[in-house]
């Protein structure tokens, strides 16, 4: 598009504009001012160069003087500076009713030890001590939760790494937490059993993927152990005693696969994966997670 075009158009435009502005008088208010660079410009007010009316001779010229501080043609606007920047909204949370279920999951068992030794937050695993405790999900309808409650079994680490799965489930899937009840509990066959405990954070992981089946309505695969910790940016942090967990999961009837934090697949554990018919797999989020469980993506409610 060559310049005089545009200018031709533009001039156009202008005087359409002009004479609809100034429809009886326009040639006789109006003064023509020669610029110098040959372009003529219509003003209100006369000056150097100028003289009243003859705008209709000049249409290939017309540059229409602009108000003091109006921006220039194609040109727009600034925004009001005392206007406050728009702010980004946040995502829509569910609070829709779901059907209450529960989900089995495994978690390793551990031994007590003697006070002295407990104060200090040291605990024992069983070798292969594994039993699938039971996550129960369901919706609160008057929205005064959350409600989150863990058997005598569940010690201080397990219980916080609980509700940090619970918090971490809503938010994966933009569900209101103010809806939301969980219970975890063992199964009635070691409510009895003294000495015997579920503590640390390592079943964070497999917590939260229960949690999200059960709002989701997704149902779990009933041959696979998760271990890891789960935080609310829905990454899965390392944990110790791999060792115990793949042992555990070869005891457990048919469980053929082990999800265990990126970067602790080492040669001992992919060797005892391999004895013990266990396959390993790496997950580094709940999102590369809960597809290998449930078979379906992870998405909102």
């Amino acid at each position: 598009m060559s310049l005089m075009g545009s200018r031709q158009r533009t001039a156009m435009m202008m005087a359409a504009l002009l004479a609809m502005a100034f429809p009886a008088q326009a040639e006789e208010e109006l003064f023509r001012c020669t610029q110098a660079d040959g372009t003529i410009k219509f003003s209100d007010h006369g000056g150097p160069g100028c003289r009243k009316g003859g705008y209709k001779t000049d249409l290939p010229h017309v540059e229409r003087e602009l108000p003091p501080g109006a921006p220039a043609a194609g040109v727009q606007a600034p925004a009001d500076p005392g206007e406050p920047p728009a702010l980004p909204t946040e995502p829509t949370r569910s609070s829709r009713p779901f059907p209450a279920s529960t989900r089995s999951i495994p978690s390793l068992l551990v031994s007590d030890v003697p006070p002295q030794l407990k104060a200090k937050g040291v605990s024992i695993p069983n070798r292969g001590d594994i039993t699938m405790v039971r996550v129960t999900v369901s919706h609160l309808p008057g929205g005064n939760g959350p409600k989150f409650s863990a058997d005598s079994h569940f010690r201080g680490d397990a219980r916080i790494a609980f509700e940090m799965a619970a918090y971490a489930a809503a938010k994966a899937v933009l569900y209101d937490p103010r809806y939301l009840k969980v219970d975890l509990t063992l199964p009635v066959g070691f409510t009895q059993l003294l000495g015997v405990q579920v503590d640390g954070p390592s079943a964070g992981v497999a917590w939260t993927v229960a949690i999200v089946s059960a709002i989701l309505g997704d149902p779990v695969r009933s041959d696979v152990c998760l271990s890891g910790t789960m935080g609310l940016d829905m990454k899965v942090g390392p944990v110790g005693g791999l060792e115990y967990k793949i042992e555990g999961c070869h005891m457990l009837r048919d469980f053929r696969e082990l999800l265990l934090p990126a970067g602790q697949n080492t040669f001992t554990i992919k060797d005892k994966g391999l004895s013990r018919s266990i396959k390993v797999t790496e997950i580094s989020t709940l999102a590369e997670a809960y597809p290998i469980v449930t078979g379906r993506e992870l998405r909102p409610f």
